[in-house]
């Protein structure tokens, strides 16, 4: 059972305990028949008061106990600030290794012989088209 369902069912427990406690005392009394001096129900009262204190302790005593019980909970080493730089650091490389293909592209252009680049059909990728223009690489990582 959950913790959250032991302490109703406790709580349950006490309270028909209780409602007991009330009837039996009132069925005493309405048998009885004779009036009680303030000093006995005083004394009544104190010692229902003792009980519910002794409920009260058991009961965080055991959800104390509840709460060790529980398994640890583990935190991962890393934290979203670092899944966040390892993001950007992903993105950093990826841009750079585009730039460094779209370098190697533009070589090949160039040194691929005049007369096999007129009769190769025209390319669409923007490296090829325009072999002769400095490549710009973007700050090194």
């Amino acid at each position: 059972m959950s913790f959250s369902k032991r302490l109703n069912l406790v709580l349950g427990v006490l309270l028909c305990l209780a409602i007991g406690v009330v009837a039996n005392v009132s069925r005493g009394k309405s048998s009885a028949n004779e009036t009680q001096d303030p000093a006995s129900l005083d004394r009544r009262i104190s010692m229902l008061e003792q009980r519910f204190y002794s409920i009260e302790s058991s009961i965080s005593r055991l959800q104390q106990s509840m709460a060790s019980q529980r398994p640890p909970v583990t935190q991962p080493n890393t934290n979203d600030r670092d899944i966040i730089m390892l993001r950007e650091e992903v993105q950093r490389l990826s841009l750079r290794l585009a730039e460094v293909e779209c370098g190697l592209l533009k070589l090949d252009e160039r040194t691929t012989p005049p007369s096999r680049r007129s009769s190769a059909p025209k390319s669409t990728d923007l490296c090829r088209q325009n072999p002769d223009t400095p490549l710009r690489l973007a700050s090194r990582p």
